[in-house]
């Protein structure tokens, strides 16, 4: 009995060991957008699970991710910011999806910056 015992802790502590390893992954992606409203509007859609940190600036464009590579990636976290309305270098929003955001977060009517 006392080494099915210590077997199954040993199992339990190996188990919680590999899901403490989860492999965290900091990248930048270049997002399209005008100002504090597309901050929120890409910040909130670059939250899909596995995300860990979403950080948008306004003046460099550039969105600083912090996420699990195991539960996400790029791709996904890219689809769900052109989902909202708004490009990544990779994936453009469709002009539907464009179509949808506030007339003044209309970044392709801008001039480029």
């Amino acid at each position: 009995m006392k080494k099915l015992f210590f077997t199954a802790i040993g199992f339990m502590a190996f188990s919680f060991g590999i899901q403490a390893q989860s492999p965290v992954v900091t990248d930048t992606l270049w997002v399209n957008g005008v100002c504090g409203m597309c901050e929120e509007r890409i910040e909130n859609a670059a939250y899909i699970p596995g995300v860990k940190k979403a950080d948008w600036n306004v003046d460099t464009h550039q969105l600083v991710l912090i996420y699990k590579s195991d539960k996400t990636n790029l791709t996904e976290i890219q689809e769900s910011i052109a989902a909202v309305g708004h490009d990544t270098r990779d994936i453009k929003a469709t002009a539907e999806q464009y179509a949808q955001i506030h007339h003044c977060c209309k970044y392709r009517d801008h001039a480029p910056h």
